[in-house]
């Protein structure tokens, strides 16, 4: 599913390549949040701090609009009529050195890649561009650990649909 991706990236520049990578890790780090990951929990029937990263790559795989709608409220996701279990991508998450290791015929030398991501960082401008799009639901970080109660009142479409 992610090898188109991987192609076309892999026909851009290393500094483009780069650049898509710490975009997607941006929007990554910001959707770490307790709300979403209620959201992942109920959609995905259990949700580990490994299984948010994967539920996190399959929702940036579902496109921008997708992804931006479900900071601001994660029941929105409750439209894309999911089964039970299949909100997980992992392979979204290694998609910029999988293109990097293709156009340079590598295999797994993360060091090399991970010293070029580290001289390309995203200017300032950059970052307030991608984080002034995103609107995050309301009580973000609600703290519910595991107390499946509480998922009922933070999504209560997901749980009505997947008869939490």
């Amino acid at each position: 599913m992610y090898e188109p991706l991987v192609e076309t990236l892999s026909k851009l520049s290393d500094d483009e390549i780069i650049k898509w990578g710490q975009i997607f890790n941006l929007y990554q780090k910001k959707s770490y949040n307790d709300r979403l990951w209620a959201a992942a929990y109920v959609i995905n029937g259990g949700c580990s701090d490994d299984g948010f990263d994967y539920f996190r790559g399959w929702l940036m795989a579902q496109g921008k609009d997708v992804f931006l709608n479900a900071l601001r409220d994660p029941d929105s996701l409750v439209e894309l009529e999911l089964e039970c279990g299949e909100a997980e991508f992992e392979e979204m998450l290694y998609v910029d050195t999988s293109a990097y290791f293709k156009k340079h015929n590598l295999n797994g030398e993360y060091d090399r890649y991970n010293n070029e991501y580290d001289k390309c960082p995203l200017s300032a401008e950059e970052i307030v561009a991608i984080e002034s799009e995103i609107v995050f639901a309301e009580a973000t970080n609600l703290d519910w650990g595991s107390d499946e109660s509480l998922l009922n009142d933070i999504v209560p479409k997901l749980c009505e649909y997947f008869e939490w």
